[in-house]
């Protein structure tokens, strides 16, 4: 007997002697540098095209707050046969940890710059430059922040995603996320999905929302953020109604655009070389796309009033979200205040963007002047004025939602009401130096009696 417990101590002392020498190793690197590093999976092309993974010591960003803040996904595997029963809340480490992925070729002088930014700006934070991202990645931000996302949350593991399809779709929508890719859309285009992308994430990370998702509902949010514009044709749909496109052909003239980039977004999914969506069985993908073609149907802005009015009484009644369709209608709401968030976001963003929309409004309008068609409103490039149409587009689209939105979300949403109300203040004094000009160039005009 004495002779079994020795041997039974010696194994257990030479298993746990390591354990705890990497323990305190690990504690002593953090308390004199008091800043993480890991051997990072980094993401890279082979040259056959398809991503291969490699292991290299680097450092992480990490924001300074990381500490206190919780993540979106629970870093759990998954629990149960059924993806969508899964009882994994949306929470996870107390400091996050990011991977900068690379595609195979980038230069050092391209790699050093995307580090440098995921190190300033977290990749859910509110106050984010996607401009400055697609910048520095040569028009690849969508590729980046979608590949962070679905690493760190670890999308990839829990739903056993192929990396080498999900960099083949990435690459694929970058390619062919606008309509025509000979013309492409100076707003609709992979820029305003990375920032959605991006800014559903941010609201992922808010108390009531981690509270009330789950992971099924994270990867649907994500997917239909990538896809809830795709292969956008620049035009409005209230355009390809009126001349009888074939894409409102097909739709029946109900939520066109939102239906095409829907079944648009499948067809990329279900390709064999992207299918991202390969570990599902047929009951989970039937639920999954679900609720991803019920989150992206959801952006028809008209249909924005019936949303936005059966959140409020949601919110107003202390509705819980905890059934199946009450957490659908907050995937709803999130995805649409993400779709029309930009006048919430710092003012050189915002105004970027405030030009960019008014510039493919201006394209329609120009192909309705040459056809002989009426001109649709904001698409006069002779008759407009970007103030007032900005102000109208937060007074009536922007803040019904925003508001409502962030009621529900508390404290933690103040920056979205606060930013925006700036916003629109400097929209106002320019509207109002511009009303005053206009008054006086007309009473110059009066000639005397």
């Amino acid at each position: 007997r004495t002779s079994s417990a020795k041997a039974r101590w010696s194994l257990l002392r030479n298993t746990m002697t390591p354990l705890m020498r990497w323990i305190a190793q690990g504690k002593k690197k953090r308390k004199k540098k008091n800043k993480y590093t890991k051997n990072a999976e980094e993401f890279s092309f082979s040259d056959s095209g398809r991503i291969s993974t490699t292991m290299s010591s680097t450092s992480v960003a990490r924001h300074p707050s990381d500490v206190k803040r919780k993540s979106m996904l629970d870093l759990t595997s998954r629990k149960g046969s059924s993806l969508h029963q899964s009882n994994d809340e949306f929470k996870g480490p107390q400091c996050l940890e990011i991977a900068i992925p690379v595609i195979q070729g980038m230069q050092d002088d391209t790699v050093e710059p995307v580090q440098n930014f995921f190190e300033q700006q977290h990749f859910d934070a509110w106050h984010f430059d996607v401009f400055e991202l697609h910048r520095i990645t040569n028009n690849h931000s969508l590729w980046f922040i979608a590949m962070i996302l679905f690493e760190h949350y670890k999308v990839i593991d829990i739903f056993q995603i192929n990396t080498a399809y999900l960099s083949n779709l990435l690459l694929h929508m970058e390619e062919s996320y606008c309509y025509d890719k000979s013309t492409p859309n100076p707003y609709h285009n992979s820029i305003h999905a990375a920032d959605v992308l991006q800014t559903t994430a941010h609201f992922c990370t808010t108390g009531p929302v981690q509270k009330r998702l789950r992971v099924i509902h994270g990867f649907a949010l994500f997917v239909a953020a990538l896809g809830h514009d795709y292969r956008h044709p620049g035009k409005t749909n209230a355009f390809l109604i009126h001349t009888q496109d074939d894409i409102a052909i097909t739709y029946n003239d109900m939520s066109v655009l939102e239906s095409f980039h829907a079944a648009e977004l499948f067809k990329a999914l279900l390709r064999p070389n992207m299918n991202i969506l390969g570990g599902m069985d047929q009951n989970e993908l039937r639920t999954f796309r679900s609720m991803v073609v019920k989150t992206i149907l959801a952006t028809d802005l008209a249909q924005g009033f019936e949303y936005v009015g059966l959140f409020k009484g949601h919110v107003q009644t202390g509705h819980a979200f905890e059934s199946e369709e009450s957490k659908q209608l907050l995937m709803a709401i999130v995805m649409k205040v993400a779709d029309v968030s930009h006048p919430c976001k710092q003012w050189h963003v915002h105004c970027n963007w405030s030009e960019l929309i008014s510039e493919e409004f201006f394209i329609q309008g120009d192909l309705e002047l040459a056809e002989n068609m009426p001109i649709s409103p904001l698409c006069s490039r002779s008759n407009h004025f970007l103030p007032k149409s900005q102000l109208d587009f937060i007074d009536f689209v922007v803040r019904p939602c925003v508001e409502v939105f962030a009621e529900y979300c508390s404290s933690e949403a103040s920056i979205w009401v606060d930013t925006m109300n700036d916003n629109y203040g400097k929209w106002k004094a320019m509207y109002e130096v511009e009303k005053q000009a206009k008054a006086a160039k007309n009473n110059s005009q009066v000639q005397p009696a």
